[in-house]
């Protein structure tokens, strides 16, 4: 070959300007150190003579600065090169280059989309002053998180504390006021807040003032803050909305103020009111509805605020033993108690998206191996030309960055389709926190993603390639066999088999969860029922007799609209409204201590609740038409209620006392158990009183009540008869949040099908991507094999062996990758443990049905190889050769 010497030196002089750089600088100094020898040798001190010989060459600092930036240029210039002669290799192959891209944003669309959610709730910080100051108040029993916190032992902690700022309280749940005096009643999102909230948050109004202490020692009553879009909605940002009046719940208030844009605490609300301190509802210390928000003072940690709030429980404790035993609070860091209910989906998603990513990679890792195969004449013929092996490796890791910035870029557009999916995905709304959105942070972490897993899948690829000896390829003309490469591609496809059983098994297991929570006995019937909320204002209907008659005339009316079989009132309806437990015990008693009490959920309820729900009576009597104000106070126990409370007797005929009232309740019947607060909850405890004897509780005022109308056909069609019904009965009453009671109940199944939905995507693609992987890697191995595929044929074997061997090099390869794969599911699935319902971690049905499912994709990915192989001309093969 006599272009060879010329073709070195031109390759040599590639690195020539680099070493001349280097030789320049290392004469001058020691062109430098020789005049200061000679000024020491005259008699200077070192100092000096330094000094003088620089003075002496002048130009020395200014021709290294010169070397310097060649140098630096030069590096800028190989890179542009590399860049250039990547690009053009990545340009003559569009089809590798168009497969590598897409699979690779797949996993860096999904990892970015994934990381724009995690940044906006884990990561970024509270969008108040001092965040980490901030903490949240929950109550415990026996040490134990137990959920809110009584109003009377908030005011103890509030003046008693020494390390909080402020220490104030909000109600637990957004409350829903009437508005009226519009075109029509609208509900409001409102929160009952201490006049602290907000210095707390160090939150400033932008019109008007905030609460002041004075206003909760009147009672809080009269005055609101209202958010900015409330204010521009109702008053077009009018400065004279602050001072005037707006008609809530049938009472006139006064806007104190509005707050700043944005601006959002825990729930999204329009207004929010002062909490009574001396009101008549939550009166007692065992009544619980509020949750504590406070700030830490400058250098106290939360240990030592926990400290202090311990002393004061062990002092309430002590003064208020029936109340308040084993009682205390805890005190949570304001993030983690807005993220808790979202973190263990947030990381499942994380290990979902990342094993994605890395099978992708595995994918594009296996390409790249393939493809050095074919290109080892060409970098045999460089290192023979005098390239070295550190050159040819950064041009080939230079190719990969390239390829996966590519694929960064399209998985943006990716991240962008995805991001929405997952705000629906993971309940991102009820953190409090605003929704996550593809933003700055995002787009530089794709970049950074990109940048990483190019060199990732490039590093051992381009390391094995540029490894390559040039004397054996340039005399044969083509490419070795390569065996240590098939197996690394082998080993990478046996991850990724891995990485898909440990997906598919973790979806099988909550798949297999979500079926046995459908089949849960609900203890009622949800379909054809419809429910929603039927509220009118006390103003309008003051006395109790008279919201009697409204509820008693509007339930008669309601039954009497065509395609209504029956109708029926209550306090709360299952699922749909859950909790409000009262303690209940056997009127010859007395009233236990709270820690010895039982409780039971209070339900008031009109005659023909259990009809219509189709809650089985089991004993006694219904409620009637005559338990009204006045008569004998009556009450249905629930089956569980009646055991616990009579146990071994019949209960009805007994007596029994409920609440926070001395006033005996006759039992008149036991229903059957019902599960009224959750599908993974069993059967809960009740009572059901007389919704006309509402009242006689004296801490309750019935305004409002859930309303459930059983029909023969679709219940949807009924809701615009009963919004005329109710409008035309009274102006001011709404009928809000019309549901069928069969979607209330596929509501409470959400959370697990949000993680099923989640993984069982995110699984499907990584199920997809190990096909192609599988596919890629024994479409190689054919193409590597043809001359002994051909010379077998040509020898007698069969087209059904040749595609039996392929057969067995496939399912090899998947069945070392399932045995891998289910001890790694194994280990996963105990982390999925506290998300499954009725269904061991190592459920034997489940992980059978993902590796049948598994085996079954990956012998569709076999099949066309083999198929391939078995096809192969021998005489076409041999000529080749």
């Amino acid at each position: 070959m006599p272009t060879l010497p010329w073709l070195r030196r031109t390759f040599q002089s590639l690195t020539k300007k680099e070493q001349l750089d280097r030789d320049l600088e290392e004469e001058l100094q020691a062109y430098l150190d020789l005049l200061v020898d000679e000024k020491v040798q005259q008699g200077m001190s070192s100092e000096v003579a330094l000094r003088e010989a620089r003075i002496e060459l002048g130009g020395t600092e200014q021709v290294k600065e010169e070397v310097r930036e060649s140098r630096a240029g030069a590096a800028l210039d190989t890179l542009i090169r590399d860049a250039r002669l990547a690009c053009r290799t990545l340009r003559k192959n569009p089809g590798f280059t168009v497969v590598a891209v897409v699979i690779l944003a797949i996993g860096i669309g999904a990892d970015t989309a994934l990381f724009s959610t995690i940044n906006a709730v884990l990561l970024r910080s509270l969008p108040y002053e001092d965040p980490d100051q901030l903490v949240i108040g929950v109550k415990t029993s026996d040490g134990a998180i137990a959920g809110p916190v009584s109003r009377v032992d908030y005011f103890d902690y509030r003046e008693l504390n020494r390390t909080f700022e402020e220490l104030a309280l909000f109600s637990n749940f957004t409350s829903q006021p009437t508005l009226t005096g519009g075109k029509q009643p609208e509900l409001v999102q409102g929160m009952q807040v201490t006049w602290n909230v907000f210095p707390a948050l160090r939150v400033a109004p932008v019109a008007g003032r905030l609460f002041l202490p004075e206003d909760e020692r009147r009672g809080g009553r009269g005055g609101v803050l209202i958010s900015y879009g409330f204010w521009q909605r109702h008053f077009g940002g009018s400065p004279q909305a602050v001072g005037s009046t707006v008609s809530l719940d049938g009472a006139s208030v006064v806007i104190l103020g509005v707050l700043p844009q944005g601006f959002r605490f825990i729930h999204q609300t329009d207004l929010w009111c002062l909490i009574d301190r001396d009101g008549p509802a939550d009166d007692t210390r065992d009544s619980h509805s509020y949750t504590i928000v406070g700030r830490l003072k400058p250098g106290v940690s939360v240990a030592r605020a926990q400290s202090d709030l311990d002393a004061i429980s062990t002092s309430l404790e002590q003064e208020y033993p029936d109340t308040n035993k084993g009682k205390g609070l805890a005190v949570l860091g304001l993030h983690e108690a807005m993220v808790r209910n979202v973190r263990l989906s947030l990381l499942l998603l994380t290990a979902t998206t990342v094993l994605v990513l890395l099978i992708a990679c595995g994918n594009v890792a296996g390409l790249l191996l393939a493809r050095g195969q074919q290109r080892q004449p060409e970098m045999a013929l460089r290192t023979a030309l005098g390239a070295p092996r550190g050159r040819l490796v950064r041009q080939l890791l230079t190719e990969s960055v390239i390829l996966s910035l590519l694929a960064g870029a399209a998985g943006i557009a990716v991240a962008f389709q995805l991001q929405g999916l997952l705000v629906q995905l993971v309940p991102v709304a009820s953190t409090g926190i605003a929704t996550p959105a593809i933003e700055g942070a995002a787009l530089a972490f794709a970049l950074v993603l990109s940048l990483l897993t190019g060199l990732v899948v490039g590093v051992v690829p381009a390391l094995r390639v540029a490894a390559v000896n040039p004397s054996p390829q340039l005399r044969a003309g083509t490419h070795s066999a390569g065996l240590q490469s098939a197996r690394l591609r082998s080993g990478l496809v046996v991850l990724q088999v891995a990485a898909s059983i440990v997906l598919l098994v973790g979806s099988g297991l909550l798949i297999h969860s979500l079926a046995q929570l459908t089949k849960v006995d609900l203890g009622f019937d949800p379909d054809h029922l419809l429910t929603g909320t039927v509220r009118i204002l006390g103003t309008d209907h003051p006395t109790a007799e008279e919201r009697h008659l409204f509820f008693s005339s509007l339930l008669e009316e309601i039954e009497g609209q065509p395609g209504v079989a029956s109708a029926a009132l209550a306090s709360k309806l299952p699922i749909r409204n859950r909790w409000q437990d009262w303690p209940i015990w056997r009127a010859g008693d007395p009233r236990p201590a709270r820690q010895d009490s039982f409780f039971a959920m209070a339900r008031w309820v009109s005659p023909g609740y259990f009809e219509t729900l189709r809650i089985p009576l089991l004993k006694g009597r219904d409620l009637s038409a005559g338990d009204v104000p006045g008569s004998p106070l009556v009450v249905v126990l629930s089956q569980a209620t009646a055991r616990t409370l009579f146990p071994g007797r019949e209960a009805v005929g007994e007596s029994v006392k409920l609440g926070w009232t001395d006033d005996p309740y006759r039992v008149i019947g036991v229903a059957a158990d019902a599960r009224l607060n959750g599908l993974r909850d069993g059967p809960t405890p009740a009572f059901y009183a007389a919704a006309a004897q509402m009242e006689a509780s004296e801490i309750m005022e019935a305004t409002q009540f859930q309303v459930a109308v059983r029909t023969p056909g679709a219940p949807e069609r009924i809701v615009g008869s009963l919004e005329n019904l109710l409008r035309r009965k009274d102006p001011n009453a709404l009928f809000a949040g019309p549901a069928t009671m069969q979607s209330v109940v596929d509501g409470a199944l959400g959370d697990i099908r949000i993680v099923i939905l989640s993984l069982g995507l995110f699984s499907g693609v990584a199920l997809l991507l190990t096909a192609i992987g599988l596919y890629a890697v024994l479409a190689y191995h054919v193409h590597q094999r043809a001359k002994e595929l051909a010379i077998r044929l040509a020898l007698g074997a069969s087209h059904g062996a040749i595609l039996s061997l392929i057969l067995k090099r496939g399912m090899a390869l998947v069945g070392g990758g399932l045995l891998l794969g289910l001890f790694g599911a194994w280990a996963a699935s105990r982390l999925l443990r506290q998300l499954l319902f009725e269904t061991q971690p190592l459920d034997a049905v489940t992980y059978a049905s993902a590796s049948m499912f598994l085996f079954a994709v990956a012998l569709l990915a076999c099949v066309l190889p083999a198929l391939r192989a078995s096809r192969v001309s021998p005489v076409a093969a041999l000529r080749a050769e």
